[in-house]
């Protein structure tokens, strides 16, 4: 395939997408760095992998299948619908997320031709990269991806990908054996309707055992009653209405057929792809949707039982810039950067020194004689000479690192309080823009508590009659400072908001470094680098003042243990005058914050070196 082929191929696959999608000026962007994991990130802004020149037809079924994903989310999924029915346990979340994609893949295949085959190549490039093939237990995949490959094949009726049918056979039993032989057909019956095929699978879920409960207004017994598929004609109705009305401006003229009939949603492509051009913009990518990896209920045992929490119902997971208004951020940096005015230069020279030996690292290479790409100047000599030689480009070609990503999690405890808290700071955002310049994505986490003293999770306990060993016993708070697919200069201020006044409390280790795994796992990326900042063990006054005096301990022993084993995430930590080399197999320890910047850069240079 020629570059001018590659540029008509993603001018069709973008006229298909706003077609299918019914938004003729949706933006849409090819990226070399994008990898078909069928996940749709951003619907606004859709995010496609690029073509490249002698492509095979798999890679052309493979970019098709990710466009096809984006046009039929955009089309059927109601995004604020889908939150009002969200879930809080985050398997059922996940769960109910796994059925929303089998429903808009299946209203595709059984509304267009070519549909099925490019959707089961995104999907066979997954099991493939995951290895569902070589799966021998039922666990070793997750109950939400069983349960898309599973529901997406009941409901549309064709056969799941080659490599994803181990883990087809290996789920089916299991789940007809909780749903009944009939447990997808009221699913089927209502597959127009989001709401109402929702409200059927948080039933179903149950019936799965998962925990389902509502949020927002919804009572929390709405979706645990029972659903009788004749009485839903009122709310199908209502949503066809709805649905119609709201395609009368972003749908194209010839193709706005509505869905209150049985038929199969029919569309005349060609008619369509002759009025609509190209539009690639830059996409600033959100986080990815895909479920993550569920920790298994019992692996944090230990002498006294089982690590528990006692409710999530009070837990936040927040974005920095939503716990202080911009102008508090502003004012926050300012104050961040005063305070370490004098550590700033040598941290940059650190951070230098980094790059360059990643730099070395990425050895150079250049593809010449192309149509497109970077003016090969050493060749111009020769077009002067005769200038009826066009000029030719040059593209440098991908570097080993691309497929990385560098998540850093923050102890925000308040012993991290003051000179600690600061240069952590300073020192994550200098290093994250290292590490941005040598193409490598980061993100950066922090972690603590929404109170002391336990906090509503406690007050629901007293209220409770205080049962005997609650687990944990405070309302944690985990917190996005910059996500991973966020440039660091979006995110500077953000990391402002570690000097807040009374934001740094408690911190509870092991459930935060599951968080920041269940981030990565779900990445896309194949190297995967979770590197911790903490200054001492565990800490909750008001769960070790009830339960076991390790319980905190031995959880982050068992969380470690757990992540080290399973070796998706390379694990690695930095001790801030308390030594976590008893804790992590990979771990330095710095008698203080002044010795940070120097730590961060060596873990990540030996990390690197290793590979």
């Amino acid at each position: 395939m020629t570059a001018k082929n590659s540029e008509q191929f993603k001018t069709n696959t973008t006229s298909t997408l706003r077609a299918m999608a019914r938004k003729k000026d949706l933006e849409v962007t090819y990226s070399t760095l994008e990898m078909p994991t069928g996940e749709t990130e951003n619907l606004d802004r859709p995010k496609i992998p690029a073509p490249t020149e002698d492509m095979p037809r798999e890679k052309r079924d493979l970019i098709r299948g990710c466009a096809d994903n984006y046009a039929l989310k955009i089309a059927y999924h109601n995004q604020a619908l889908h939150r009002d029915n969200g879930q809080n346990d985050l398997r059922a979340q996940a769960a109910l997320d796994a059925l929303e994609q089998a429903r808009c893949d299946s209203l595709g295949i059984l509304s267009m031709d070519g549909v099925a085959q490019n959707l089961n190549a995104v999907l066979e490039a997954k099991a493939q990269r995951q290895g569902y093939n070589g799966i021998k237990e039922r666990e070793d995949i997750a109950l939400a991806d069983a349960l898309h490959i599973v529901a997406r094949s009941e409901i549309s009726g064709i056969e799941p990908p080659p490599s994803a049918v181990k883990a087809y056979n290996l789920w089916k039993p299991w789940i007809t054996e909780h749903l009944g032989k009939n447990g997808f057909d009221d699913l089927k019956k209502v597959i127009k309707d989001q709401n109402a095929y929702a409200n059927i699978a948080c039933k179903l879920l149950a019936q799965l055992d998962l925990p389902v409960n509502t949020n927002g207004d919804k009572d929390t017994q709405e979706l645990q009653e029972s659903y009788d598929p004749e009485n839903s004609n009122d709310s199908e109705e209502q949503e066809d209405q709805q649905s119609q009305e709201d395609s009368q401006d972003g749908s194209l003229e010839d193709a706005g057929e509505s869905q209150d009939t049985d038929e199969s949603f029919d569309m005349d492509l060609d008619d369509i792809i002759d009025d609509l051009q190209s539009n690639d913009d830059e996409m600033v990518s959100e986080e990815s949707s895909a479920p993550p990896p569920d920790r298994p209920a019992d692996f944090g045992d230990y002498v006294e039982g089982y690590y528990s929490v006692y409710t999530t119902a009070f837990d936040e997971e927040v974005n920095a810039e939503e716990l202080a208004d911009n102008f508090e951020l502003e004012r926050l940096r300012d104050l961040l950067d005063q305070q370490l005015s004098n550590h700033q230069n040598i941290i940059t020279k650190l951070a230098n020194r980094l790059q360059r030996k990643l730099m070395a690292k990425q050895r150079r290479s250049w593809k010449f004689d192309l149509e497109e790409g970077v003016l090969d100047a050493s060749r111009l000599a020769r077009v002067i000479a005769n200038p009826d030689i066009p000029l030719t480009f040059k593209q440098e070609k991908e570097t080993p690192f691309k497929d990385t990503i560098v998540s850093i999690l923050i102890d925000n405890s308040g012993s991290m309080r003051g000179r600690p808290i600061a240069i952590a700071a300073m020192t994550t955002d200098i290093i994250a823009q290292t590490l941005e310049r040598c193409g490598l994505k980061t993100e950066i986490l922090g972690f603590t508590t929404r109170t002391w003293k336990g906090g509503k999770s406690r007050e629901a306990w007293l209220e409770n009659d205080r049962p005997d060993k609650p687990g944990r016993l405070n309302d944690i708070r985990h917190i996005i400072y910059k996500d991973a697919n966020s440039p660091i200069r979006k995110a500077r201020k953000n990391l402002g908001l570690m000097l807040k006044e009374g934001l740094l409390k408690e911190n509870i280790d092991g459930e935060a470094i599951v968080w920041a795994y269940n981030r990565l796992s779900k990445r896309p990326e194949e190297r995967k680098i979770l590197l911790v900042i903490s200054d001492g063990a565990p800490v909750d006054d008001s769960t070790l003042s009830v339960n076991p005096s390790n319980i905190l301990e031995m959880d982050l022993r068992s969380v470690i243990r757990w992540i080290e084993d399973k070796s998706v995430v390379e694990l690695t930590a930095i001790g801030i005058g308390h030594d976590v080399t008893r804790y992590y197999e990979r771990a330095i320890t710095i008698s203080d914050a002044d010795g940070l910047a120097e730590a961060l850069t060596k873990q990540l240079t030996d990390l690197f070196e290793d590979k």
